[in-house]
């Protein structure tokens, strides 16, 4: 029979690749351009922009955008039915028992796209080659590289208004991620933005005949095998295919179908097409319509693609150097030329599914063999280390696929951060040197009518152990403004005054006082030091000694006093040492530490009055407390909160720390330091905290599986639950940071401080080495992502960040804890540290110290709900 039909043949024609009714099904085929590419890139652009590249030689793939996206699944059917050529660079497709022609002719006649030779290389170079300065700096200041995704961003936010570069900016991303993508993720190449310093050049480069080039060969490297396959990704504008398929059989468009609908198909391929084309809404080509006009086998089919002149031959600008002469090609030219009319059984040949089967454990066999010819090459001793390099590639690619998408989303950010940080340095050092120009003259002339200041000489301080009277010279003292003198003055007068009334009340004599501040000369403070000293200094309060006025009227000349006698020394001393002291608490007000640099003292002082705001003030001997407490724990007793009780059991495993301590006692104590926090007297108060527990953080890391799953995350809806774990608290619309305690996979305990201010969430690890950054930023993920649109939904007013995924902060400065039984109580007294001073505060809580704090926590704890000890 299958000589009978080669011989009502009126030529030779090429085969099939599989037989007629057994090509393999499959699943899609995946570019690497995203459907919506064309339309992210046009819709960050102005309208005069977009108009610009409608008039440049990219100017078709606005035109193209419109039309219906790539159909992977339909993209699939077609690919199994090629025909088998000799040409390398042309490939035909058969639909409707008819064959097709995809040649850089018709991708050049469908994309618009410059698809002539190639231009000769030069061999010469400029002369300033060497000091031609790279443009990439020009375009992307530092950036080594530049994702796509990026540039549309900075386009869409405007971070770049030079119009030139924008325009640049885009014909960039569009080389790159649609014409020619070789990833999913595509960056911007070095090479291109030379090119693009001068765009006729740019143009005249045949960047059609490069991306057809790499999709030929995409598809050309594919045999029965390969294509057998499931899914096939191709490189290039794979889009360009369907394009050609649909011009040259009109009827696949008489059915589309909404790309929002999951098809009406009953198969698997419900995710057939890109996803961001399904959320554009567009119409795409219906693969079962496809598939039923290919059998009926009557659709108009038009083999090649005629231009304006109407001719079907390749011109010589189209023409490949390399490219073989196939008799089998230039038989169907001749006959489509003819007008002949093809029919499904004039192409015959091709492997079934049992040949496809056969050719697979064929190179199975081969490829073992050849592992096998490699294993025996190595020596014995080393045979057992030979792995199969390709299946260690695709494990470590599998295991490591999520960390590098992450690594480079933040990378991404990073870059943008950076660029958009240079340009606004930029713009602020620009409007510097306008404002200086505008105002030299200014300047210059008060520069002009300023008084030179004379110097004044340094004194020598006299050698003495006590306070002495200052010699001034009149010659060198610098006169003072008359309201300085005045105000200097006064201040002394008052000094003297309250000093006097000291004086008096303790039965001082005044004119030991007197004799003490009036200028004396040298001869009559020897006659006279021992009385006023003795009678005088002896019972007065160091405090209230008169100090020598800091300034001179100039009119007078204070005499050097002479060294005090030993004794009179050693009397200051034992009054300095029974001096009053102030029974007021020193606690450094919240404003000073919020923004001014503390030294570590300042801060742990500050974090030490926050842990003791239940009391009234003075020292507190905790030690003494907590071995009151130690008795009191080998009895029982029970701590009642509105988030949990806790034991005398409970409280001595928070001092022992023997293993991890559990949700419940780690509620109580994130209870009481919030407690505490709320107890600070008003000027300290941290009243723009707010602290939630491990209840809340479970219920809301469980919404995370749906939240992912929803499209427009503004429409997520939190259980009213969470929502009230919050609203509840009478100050969570203004609060500036959320704190919770996060048990990582029931092993060891972290806190999580939530920053509304810098919308960041930091992560208070006491051990850093069991997590790298990597894990933990996937743990902490559905926290940065999700909480934005929680405090959304509970009404609080965060500005235009609402939307946007808060970032992931790590400080490495906090003190480690290799204990992972410490990590519970560390992270509480982190979160109580950093609600007071932030991550220097958390810089006090070191191992060294640990004890002595959990005595002082849990001390508070029992006095706060039980009683004093």
């Amino acid at each position: 029979m299958e000589g009978e039909e080669n011989d009502e043949l009126p030529c030779q024609l090429p085969e099939r690749y599989f037989i007629a009714g057994e090509e393999p099904t499959g699943v899609r085929v995946t570019p690497y351009h995203k459907a919506s590419g064309i339309k992210q890139i046009l819709n960050a652009l102005d309208a005069d922009e977009v108009e610009m590249v409608r008039l440049s030689p990219f100017g078709k793939l606005v035109e193209i955008a419109d039309k219906p996206p790539f159909s992977g699944r339909f993209g699939r059917y077609i690919i199994s039915r090629q025909l088998k050529i000799a040409k390398k660079h042309e490939a035909w497709f058969l639909y409707a028992g008819k064959p097709i022609r995809f040649s850089l002719r018709e991708f050049a006649l469908v994309t618009g796209l410059n698809c002539k030779k190639f231009p000769k290389r030069s061999k010469k170079r400029s002369k300033n080659f060497i000091a031609e300065k790279p443009y990439w700096g020009e375009l992307f200041g530092t950036l080594k590289e530049v994702p796509v995704h990026s540039v549309v961003r900075m386009l869409k936010k405007k971070t770049v208004t030079d119009k030139e570069v924008r325009i640049k900016y885009a014909y960039l991303s569009l080389l790159a991620s649609v014409i020619l993508p070789t990833t999913h993720a595509p960056r911007i190449s070095q090479d291109h933005a030379e090119l693009i310093k001068d765009l006729d050049v740019f143009f005249a480069y045949p960047w059609g005949r490069v991306s057809f080039d790499m999709l030929m060969s995409s598809i050309k490297e594919r045999k029965e095998v390969s294509l057998s396959q499931n899914t096939i990704a191709l490189k290039g504008f794979v889009l360009s295919l369907q394009l050609v398929i649909v011009e040259a059989v009109p009827a696949l468009t008489e059915a589309v179908r909404d790309s929002t609908s999951s098809g009406s198909e009953g198969d698997s391929g419900d995710d057939d097409d890109n996803m961001e084309g399904d959320k554009a809404g567009k119409r795409s080509i219906s693969p079962s319509h496809a598939r039923d006009t290919d059998a009926a086998g009557k659709a108009a089919v038009q083999s090649v693609l005629v231009d304006v002149n109407h001719e079907i031959r390749n011109s010589s600008d189209l023409d490949w150097s390399d490219d073989d002469e196939d008799p089998i090609v230039e038989n169907m030219l001749k006959l489509i030329e003819e007008g002949y009319s093809f029919k499904p059984s004039c192409f015959l040949g091709g492997a079934s599914r049992e040949d496809v089967c056969r050719m697979r454990e064929e190179a199975r066999t081969e490829l073992q063999n050849r592992k096998t010819v490699k294993t025996k090459l190595v020596p014995s001793g080393k045979a057992t280390d030979v792995l199969d390099a390709e299946t260690v590639a695709c494990i470590v690619r599998d295991k490591l696929k999520e960390d590098i998408s992450l690594l480079q989303g933040n990378m991404s950010s990073l870059q943008e951060s950076l660029v958009w940080q240079e340009n606004v340095v930029l713009a602020n050092f620009k409007d510097l040197f306008r404002i200086l120009g505008q105002n030299e003259e200014k300047i210059a002339a008060l520069s002009a009518a300023l008084r030179p200041v004379t110097p004044t000489a340094p004194l020598v301080p006299p050698q003495s152990s006590v306070r002495q009277g200052n010699v001034v010279d009149v010659g060198t003292q610098t006169m003072c403004d008359v309201p300085t003198i005045i105000s200097e003055a006064m201040n002394f007068a008052n000094r003297a005054s309250q000093a006097g009334d000291c004086g008096e009340e303790r039965g001082l004599p005044r004119n030991g006082q007197e004799n003490q501040s009036s200028p004396l000369t040298t001869e009559e403070h020897e006659n006279h030091a021992s009385v006023t000293d003795c009678n005088g200094d002896a019972n007065l309060d160091p405090a209230l000694v008169f100090p020598n006025p800091s300034f001179s009227l100039g009119v007078t000349q204070e005499g050097r006093l002479a060294p005090p006698d030993d004794n009179i020394v050693a009397e200051n001393e034992e009054a300095l040492i029974g001096c009053r002291k102030s029974k007021r608490l020193k606690l450094p007000t919240k404003s000073l530490l919020g923004q001014y640099q503390c030294d570590r003292g300042f801060i742990n002082r500050a974090r030490q009055a926050a842990a003791d705001s239940n009391f009234s003030g003075g020292n507190i001997d905790y030690s003494a407390k907590f071995s009151l407490l130690l008795d009191k724990m080998k009895g029982k007793f029970c701590i009642t909160t509105v988030v949990g009780n806790i034991e005398s059991t409970d409280m001595f495993e928070i001092v022992e720390r023997t293993g991890q301590l559990s949700a419940k006692v780690v509620d109580v104590l994130i209870f009481h330091i919030g407690s505490l926090s709320r107890s600070l007297p008003p000027p300290n108060q941290q009243a723009t905290h707010v602290f939630l527990d491990t209840q809340f953080v479970s219920q809301f890391m469980k919404m995370y599986s749906k939240f992912s799953k929803v499209s427009k995350k503004e429409c997520f809806k939190f259980t009213s639950t969470l929502v009230d774990v919050i609203q509840k608290n009478p100050i969570h619309g203004e609060a500036e940071r959320f704190y919770m305690p996060f048990y990582l996979d029931k092993k060891y305990w972290v806190g999580i401080s939530i920053d509304c201010s810098s919308w960041t969430v930091s992560v208070l690890d006491c051990n850093n080495s069991l997590r790298t950054d990597n894990m933990m930023n996937k743990e902490v993920k559905p926290i940065a992502q999700m909480f934005p649109y929680l405090l959304k939904q509970i009404g609080k007013s965060v500005g235009a960040r609402e939307s946007k995924p808060m970032g992931i902060d790590r400080p490495r400065s906090i003190p480690q804890h290799n204990a992972i039984t410490d990590s519970a109580v560390a992270s509480v007294l982190f979160i109580q540290a950093h609600a007071v001073a932030g991550v220097d505060g958390c810089k006090c809580i070191t191992p060294d110290v640990l004890d002595t704090e959990v005595e002082r926590l849990v001390v508070t704890l029992y006095e706060g709900n039980l009683g004093p000890l």
